[in-house]
């Protein structure tokens, strides 16, 4: 895969938006839904089989179940959905990769806050080895989402993220326009910090490298080292892949959310 091609492909799934939006234009729920089953449609067709990447809900061995989740991405070779009804499953917790919560548009500190409360309840019941993921089509700029981050109404006295609070969090924040892949990272400018950045790439041509494909690599990367882990060691190593990566740093983009 190009990086023509994930260029090609972010266009491609910016116009489904606006095709849905074109015949459904009063009835959020709906674009939601139809939003969420696009970026699941693409995932399902390029990522490694062993997986599958559905809708629905995640219980743990206590029984406990998760807040409905968008998209989850879970390994229907060593695991069976326990439930399902048409195309909503209930899945083991350990049987997740990762979940990703799908927006059209997050424009609102309001809206996001109720994103982290989101993050945090499923937290609860997932994994720990599971990874956590925020894909916007239509994104606020990242210098707006930090604002957004640091007016957070925390439970408490104590109004600012902490180790703790932040493992909740997602592991990425992408955004499609208002292009950038955000990654909680550590981050070393005038102190020591915790935080996202974004490490905004060109190829050789010059082009801009798509948040598209940065969240891709990201999700394949994860897929395919969990496929790798359960085959025989002389075997993985035999198969080992990655994508290509022919890519010049261009710009970085941080947020930081706690000293260390």
């Amino acid at each position: 895969m190009t990086n023509e091609f994930f260029r090609l492909k972010t266009e491609e799934l910016l116009n489904e938006i606006l095709q849905v939006k074109t015949f459904i234009k009063k009835h959020n729920p709906t674009i939601g839904v139809l939003t969420e089953e696009i970026l699941r449609r693409f995932l399902a067709t390029y990522l490694h089989k062993g997986i599958a990447v559905e809708q629905g809900f995640v219980i743990d061995e206590k029984s406990n179940l998760s807040r409905q989740i968008d998209i989850i991405i879970y390994d229907n070779q060593l695991y069976s959905p326990l439930y399902r009804v048409n195309d909503i499953v209930v899945v083991p917790s350990k049987s997740v990769l990762a979940v990703i919560e799908v927006k059209t548009t997050v424009n609102s500190k309001t809206a996001f806050h109720e994103i982290i409360k989101y993050f945090a309840s499923v937290s609860q019941i997932l994994d720990y080895r599971t990874e956590k993921h925020l894909f916007i089509y239509n994104a606020s700029s990242a210098s707006k989402l930090d604002d957004y981050f640091h007016n957070y109404k925390h439970p408490g006295s104590y109004q600012k993220f902490d180790h703790d609070t932040f493992q909740n969090l997602p592991e990425t924040i992408t955004g499609i326009k208002s292009s950038y892949h955000l990654r909680k990272s550590g981050i070393s400018f005038q102190r020591d910090a915790a935080g996202y950045m974004s490490y905004n790439y060109a190829d050789k041509t010059n082009n801009d490298i798509s948040s598209l494909e940065l969240f891709f690599k990201n999700i394949h990367s994860k897929v395919f080292s969990y496929n790798l882990e359960k085959t025989h060691i002389d075997f993985r190593e035999d198969r080992k892949f990655n994508i290509t990566d022919e890519s010049n740093l261009k710009s970085i983009i941080a947020i930081e959310l706690f000293n260390l």
